[in-house]
């Protein structure tokens, strides 16, 4: 979608205080896993920024309360890593920018948990 305002992609403070561990972790385990999830991270940052709407979007009656309360989030999308983790972002703006707005990341198990999807 090409637009005439500045794209932009900002983290939350919890994406921060998570980006802040993987890097960590990735200096001090140097585990290849950790490297890989990293850098897909990163790649998807940018991407982001040519496509805001890369992901999927979420549907808006599963968006959970906490992000409702937290961030006032009226959409939702994810977008998958490496090893069944996904990004969850939003995406705001005004007349000037449109900001895609990182929240977390997480694995598989926790985005199941999280969304109230039941193992089988």
């Amino acid at each position: 979608m090409k637009t005439s305002k500045a794209v932009r992609v900002r983290h939350s403070p919890l994406f921060e205080e998570q980006l802040k561990k993987l890097r960590e972790a990735v200096k001090e385990k140097d585990g290849k896993f950790h490297r890989q999830l990293l850098k897909a991270i990163e790649r998807e940052e940018g991407n982001l920024r040519v496509d805001m709407h890369r992901g999927t979007q979420i549907e808006k009656s599963k968006i959970p309360k906490e992000y409702v309360a937290q961030y006032g989030v009226t959409n939702l999308w994810k977008i998958d890593l490496p090893g069944y983790w996904r990004i969850l972002y939003t995406i705001v703006g005004n007349e000037f920018e449109i900001i895609s707005v990182l929240l977390e990341f997480m694995d598989h198990k926790e985005y199941d948990k999280k969304f109230g999807y039941k193992k089988l």
